[in-house]
């Protein structure tokens, strides 16, 4: 067990690291030909005071998004939004501060509604439709998804969110509406639709950013002018945050570019279910994505597969390790690192078990999960693949998501079975990779956009 507990002294002293920024992918949908709204929305912003060395366009990728159109150096600001000309949720600082953009009688409700009702409310103000028409269509969620395509997820709890979501929408949609009326306000005259007020919510959940304005405001969320065309990357080539001056937005290089080049930035640390049901889209290789699973569906998964030892669980063990709280949890499965917890329980659980036999029982584990789903990943694939398809794009994007899954689990048990070989021939090199794996389990963020 010497093994189990320098694991947990490293992880318990390992530095957690939560995102900051939460924004949407359009990157990651089909290519499009290039637009010259964002030419005219960097004419708008420098006629404000700003500056931009960035435009929409399609970069080598094929991706619509952010360039840049000269080279730049590590650290050089690309775009400088003043921050008067951000939208931010119930923000009330100076003048130079974010413009608060829901109504005044929106100030109690969720943030997320706050900015829709005020994109709803700007949208025919001459001062602010240069900029919200020039977004996108809204993206396809899959709150918005029939039943029958969302069984695409090969997911059930997944179905129950994406209901769950819709739900939410219905609610605050009707809290919206109360408010409005108990205010008596005569902005708007007519309130709104609730499919206005879902296209405004969709547009929110999958543009914003989270920035923390100091004195002006704390931390908000903001809708950032062209900054909000910005493609996703989990290594991204820029970062924004608030300028030196304090009164606007900079997106700043974190690497040297060269002209054409893609400028990207992270959305936050979520799992790619998250990045489904708000944004629209399934990143590439997320290295915050997890599969959730409980202890009692791997002992289920080793019983079945005949795993040596597993099936006769001594009921001593098992009250042991029901009280240390692991079977009560759900365990997050990543590519690269197995959870704690799952380690600790099967130690204790399988007889005899070496760090080998633990590991070995974990990626059997993974097998089965994967075994589970009705479609193979290599089947997936083909229907990614496929030029003829005539799905969806919402049904692509959940084939992607189920996909994406299947990969993670495949590549799980593909490193802890590599890593059990090692233990077996020079135990101390493996714990030392164990410790670093484990070390290096992001800690989930925030999801919560309800």
């Amino acid at each position: 067990m010497r093994w189990l507990q320098v694991a947990i002294a490293t992880v318990l002293f390992t530095s957690l690291q939560t995102g900051l920024f939460v924004r949407p992918d359009v990157g990651h949908r089909r290519p499009r030909t290039p637009c010259r709204a964002g030419d005219t929305l960097l004419n708008w912003i420098r006629e404000a005071g700003g500056d931009g060395t960035v435009k929409r366009d399609v970069d080598a990728r094929g991706l619509r998004g952010l360039v840049v159109t000269k080279p730049a150096r590590a650290g050089d600001i690309l775009l400088e939004v003043p921050l008067g000309m951000t939208l931010a949720d119930g923000c009330e600082g100076p003048s130079e501060g974010a413009v608060a953009a829901g109504p005044p009688w929106s100030k109690q409700l969720p943030w997320n509604v706050q900015l829709a009702l005020g994109v709803l409310a700007r949208r025919k103000e001459p001062d602010w439709s240069l900029f919200l028409d020039s977004w996108p269509a809204a993206p396809t969620l899959p709150k918005d998804m029939e039943d029958e395509d969302l069984e695409e997820a090969q997911d059930e709890d997944f179905e129950v969110k994406a209901g769950g979501t819709l739900f939410w929408l219905e609610e605050r949609y009707e809290d919206a509406f109360a408010a409005w009326e108990q205010a008596g306000a005569a902005d708007p005259k007519i309130f709104w639709s609730e499919e206005e007020f879902r296209w405004a919510m969709a547009h929110v959940w999958s543009r914003c950013c989270r920035l923390d304005l100091e004195e002006l405001g704390g931390i908000r969320r903001l809708l950032i002018p062209l900054l909000d065309m910005g493609n996703h990357d989990s290594e991204p080539s820029a970062v924004f945050d608030l300028g030196r001056s304090g009164r606007a937005v900079c997106l700043s290089a974190t690497r040297d570019l060269q002209e054409g080049d893609p400028v990207t930035y992270s959305y936050g640390e979520h799992p790619n279910e998250h990045f489904a049901l708000y944004y629209g889209f399934v990143p590439e290789s997320n290295p915050y994505d997890h599969v959730k699973v409980s202890l009692t569906k791997v002992l289920q998964c080793l019983t079945l597969a005949g795993f040596p030892g597993a099936g006769d669980w001594e009921a001593a063990r098992m009250e042991e390790v029901v009280r240390s709280g692991v079977a009560a949890n759900s365990l997050p499965l990543r590519a690269r690192s197995p959870p704690l917890g799952l380690l600790q329980a099967l130690f204790a659980l399988l007889p005899e078990a070496s760090e080998a036999t633990v590991l070995r029982a974990v990626a059997v584990a993974c097998q089965c999960l994967e075994a589970e789903y009705p479609t193979t990943l290599k089947e997936d694939q083909a229907i990614l693949d496929s030029p003829s398809s005539t799905l969806a794009d919402g049904v692509l994007l959940l084939v992607k998501l189920r996909m994406e899954r299947k990969k993670l689990l495949c590549s799980l048990s593909q490193t802890l079975q590599d890593l059990a070989k090692v233990f077996e021939e020079s135990p101390e090199q493996a714990q030392a990779q164990l410790q670093e794996l484990l070390a290096s389990a992001q800690p989930e963020a925030d999801d919560a956009m309800t």
